[in-house]
C-alpha cells in the first residue's frame, strides 16, 4: 500500500511540475505577446506620424498647385490680353505700312516722271494769272524680268495687232517656242500743283562768264558776296546750276537776297586781270501741294514673255527681231528690239518722243 501511495504522489508531483512550466510556458508566451504588441503599436504609431506628415506634405502641396493654377491663370489672361493688344498694333503697323507703301510707290511715280528737276524762271511775274503750267518730258524706269524682251515698232498698229493675237509662236531654227505678246502701262505724272515763293535767303545769278572752271566761280562768288562793302553777308552755301550756266547763292542771314536783288547788276572780279558783270535775280522756291497721276499705255512698244534660255542672247535677240519683222507673223518694222535673258535683271528708260510715243532706252 505504500508503494502504490508513493508512485500517486510521484504522478502528483509531476503532473504539478507539467502544469507549472505550461503556465510558465504561456506566461512567456504572454510576454512575447505584449512584446510584440508594444513592437507593432511602436510601428503603428511610427506609420501613423509618417501618415500625418505625408498628409501635411499632400495638403501643402495641393496648396502649392491651387496658387500656382490661380498664378497661371492669371498669366494666362494677361498673355491672351497681351496677344490681342499685340494684334491691334500688327494690324495698325500692317495698316500704316500699306499707306506708306502706296506714299512710297507715288513718290516714286513722280521721282520716276522727272518731277523733281532745279528750274531757273526767266519772265515777268503778274498777280493777275488765270493758269500756269510746267512742260515736263516723262522719264520713267521700266523693271525687265528675264526671259521678256521689249520691242518698239515703227507703227502703232502693230504693237496693238501683236497685243490682240496674244499667244505667239516663234520659229527657232527647228524647233518653235510659245510666247506672249503683252502692253506696257506705266504711271506718269499728269497733273503738279506748286506752291512758289521769293526766297529771302537765296539769289541767282546768272550771265557768268565762260572759260572759267565750276569751282573758280563759286569760290569768287563767295567771296565777292560774302563782303559787306558789295551788299553782302556771310555766305552758307554755293551751288553751280550747269543746264543754265548759273548759281544758287544762300546766305545765312535774312534780308541780304532782296538788297542784292534790287540792284541786280554787280562787277565781280573772276581773275587779277578782268571783272565780268553778272545779273542777281530773285530765286524762287517751289512746294509740290498736290499732284494726279495717270496710267499710259506705250502705243507702239510690245512686251514679249515666256522666252526659254536655249540660245545666246546676241542669237536670240536677231531670231525674235527677225520673226516680228514679217508681216505674216503679225509684225512690222522694228526700231529697236531689247531682250534680257533667263537668270538677269534689267531696267529700262522710257522717253517721251517727237511723236508723243514711247522711246526706252536700256540701261
Amino acid at each position: 500500500m505504500l508503494g502504490v501511495v508513493v508512485v500517486q504522489q510521484l504522478k502528483r508531483h509531476r503532473l504539478g511540475i507539467t502544469v507549472l512550466e505550461k503556465h510558465m510556458a504561456v506566461i512567456e508566451d504572454i510576454a512575447k505577446l505584449e512584446k510584440k504588441k508594444e513592437e507593432a503599436e511602436s510601428i503603428a504609431q511610427k506609420f501613423q506620424v509618417r501618415a500625418e506628415k505625408e498628409e501635411r506634405k499632400l495638403k501643402e502641396s495641393a496648396e502649392d498647385l491651387r496658387d500656382q493654377d490661380q498664378k497661371f491663370q492669371k498669366d494666362v489672361s494677361s498673355i491672351w490680353e497681351q496677344n490681342h493688344q499685340l494684334k491691334v498694333e500688327k494690324q495698325h503697323l500692317e495698316d500704316k505700312v500699306v499707306q506708306l507703301e502706296q506714299e512710297r510707290q507715288k513718290l516714286e511715280a513722280i521721282c520716276s516722271s522727272g518731277a523733281e528737276r532745279k528750274m531757273v524762271f526767266k519772265g515777268k511775274v503778274s498777280s493777275n494769272v488765270s493758269g500756269c503750267g510746267i512742260n515736263v518730258k516723262h522719264q520713267m524706269r521700266y523693271s525687265v524680268r528675264g526671259g521678256t524682251a521689249l520691242i518698239v515698232f515703227e507703227e502703232p498698229t502693230v504693237a496693238e495687232r501683236l497685243i490682240k493675237k496674244k499667244h505667239h509662236k516663234v520659229a527657232i531654227e527647228d524647233c518653235y517656242i510659245n510666247v506672249k505678246a503683252e502692253p506696257i502701262e506705266l504711271t506718269v505724272l499728269d497733273a503738279l500743283n506748286v506752291d512758289m515763293n521769293r526766297s529771302l535767303l537765296n539769289i541767282l545769278v546768272t550771265d557768268l562768264p565762260a572759260g572759267v572752271p565750276e569751282a573758280t566761280l563759286l569760290d569768287k562768288l563767295e567771296l565777292f558776296f560774302s563782303k559787306t562793302k558789295n551788299g553782302g553777308s556771310e555766305v552758307e552755301n554755293t551751288e553751280y546750276l550747269e543746264d543754265s550756266r548759273s548759281a544758287i547763292v544762300t546766305f545765312i542771314q535774312e534780308g541780304v537776297a532782296p538788297k542784292l536783288v534790287d540792284k541786280k547788276r554787280f562787277d565781280v572780279p573772276f581773275s587779277k586781270q578782268e571783272t565780268h558783270q553778272v545779273c542777281v535775280s530773285p530765286s524762287v522756291e517751289g512746294n509740290i501741294t498736290g499732284y494726279q497721276m495717270k496710267n499710259l499705255r506705250c502705243n507702239r512698244t510690245v512686251l514679249i514673255t515666256g522666252i526659254p534660255d536655249i540660245k545666246d542672247e546676241e542669237t536670240m535677240n536677231d531670231l525674235l527681231e527677225i520673226h516680228f519683222q514679217k508681216e505674216s507673223n503679225a509684225g512690222g518694222e522694228v526700231q529697236k528690239l531689247f531682250y534680257c535673258p533667263e537668270g538677269k535683271n534689267a531696267v529700262v528708260l522710257f522717253e517721251d518722243d517727237k511723236d508723243g510715243g514711247d522711246d526706252p532706252q536700256g540701261e
